[in-house]
């Protein structure tokens, strides 16, 4: 060890420096949030515990029972058991959700028909006990009340209908005239030559095709 770094050490210079930096940070603006007492507002794409979100004529969730979202579902968290009212219509007779099992990768929402499962913004889900994890109908229709504002946004504005897509019918070669077969008089009579044996009835002889004369005789 040398006279310098026995000076340094003497006079503190590594604390100092150190100190510094650490006191810079009293005269900005903190960027740490003080959970509990302080929570973070959740963006409109964060996918949080699910929710129903029910129908307001009837009251009932607006699940209709298309066996979608348990049939995408990678890790097969949902169970839904369908049942038909008697008005005819299909809806939901239970649905459950295991969040132990849930990878919250969003498939489900995305797949529903009638936008009835939504991601919300509630993200404080701990609990000491493994059953709080099994969401029934009645605990996710309760989580609606947590369903991000810009769901219900999307829900009552309509959606542009795409136009229409008409496709064009098929011309055929003839029509079209590639520059490449134009260019080439041996391949324009290959072509003549198969239509004609395409048109031509069955038994029927095959069409020759004209021999190529080179250029300048003839003439």
């Amino acid at each position: 060890m040398g006279l310098k770094d026995i000076v340094k050490k003497a006079a503190f210079v590594d604390i100092l420096r150190g100190m510094s930096v650490t006191g810079t940070y009293f005269v900005v603006d903190k960027v740490t949030v003080e959970y509990p007492k302080e929570k973070l507002q959740a963006y409109p794409r964060f996918r949080g515990i699910h929710a129903l979100l029910t129908d307001p004529d009837t009251g009932d969730a607006k699940c209709v029972a298309c066996m979608l979202c348990p049939t995408i579902c990678p890790s097969q968290c949902i169970h839904v058991e369908g049942e038909e009212t008697p008005d005819g219509r299909s809806h939901a007779k239970s649905f459950d959700l295991d969040l132990a099992r849930c990878i919250f990768c969003g498939l489900c929402e995305e797949v529903c028909p009638v936008a009835a499962i939504v991601m919300t913004s509630f993200y404080e889900g701990s609990t000491y006990d493994k059953r709080d994890f099994l969401l029934d109908k009645e605990a996710l229709m309760a989580n609606q009340k947590y369903a991000h504002k810009e769901v219900f946004v999307r829900l009552a504005g309509t959606r542009p209908q795409a136009p229409p897509v008409t496709a064009e019918p098929f011309k055929g070669l003839s029509a079209s005239k590639p520059a490449a077969m134009a260019a080439e008089p041996g391949r324009a009579a290959a072509a003549a030559t198969s239509a004609a044996a395409d048109e031509a009835p069955a038994g029927a002889p095959a069409a020759q095709a004209p021999a190529a004369t080179p250029e300048g005789e003839g003439r």
